[in-house]
């Protein structure tokens, strides 16, 4: 009889919890195609360099057009794309004067990716003569 209980409460607790379950893994709207569509936040955009740690935020989303600034918090810092440049005009390493480690630095407009979809740009960064972990720039849609 014990055993019976035992197994009657483990069926109602499973089938109590499966709407839960379900609802928890409700996927997004799938296209006739099988595509889905992922939107993000994008628009100029703001990061504070953290010593240690990159930016905050660690990943920004960037639509053509927009641009990045970085505000160093006092800190001394560099950017550099080791492959793929984000933004319009020549490559460049972006830097902060330290001598006005306050002073931010903004990018270029960065570049039309409609083309491709969206690109990643991962880049190389020093906080105050340390390397740090790997930040990234998303760039896509444009809408």
């Amino acid at each position: 009889m014990h055993a019976a209980q035992v197994r009657h409460s483990g069926i109602l607790l499973l089938v109590s919890a499966l709407p839960l379950f379900l609802a928890a893994c409700r996927q997004q709207p799938v296209s006739p195609g099988g595509s889905r569509t992922v939107s993000f936040a994008c628009g100029n955009q703001t990061v504070g360099v953290v010593a240690d740690d990159a930016t905050s935020p660690k990943d920004v989303y960037l639509c053509p057009g927009d641009t990045l600034t970085w505000l160093p918090n006092g800190n001394t810092f560099t950017v550099t794309f080791p492959k793929k440049y984000p933004f319009e005009g020549p490559k460049k390493t972006f830097t902060n004067d330290p001598q006005n480690p306050n002073n931010p630095v903004k990018s270029p407009p960065a570049i039309d990716a409609r083309a491709r979809s969206i690109i990643v740009h991962h880049y190389d960064m020093t906080v105050n003569g340390q390397p740090v972990p790997d930040p990234q720039i998303v760039i896509g849609g444009g809408n």
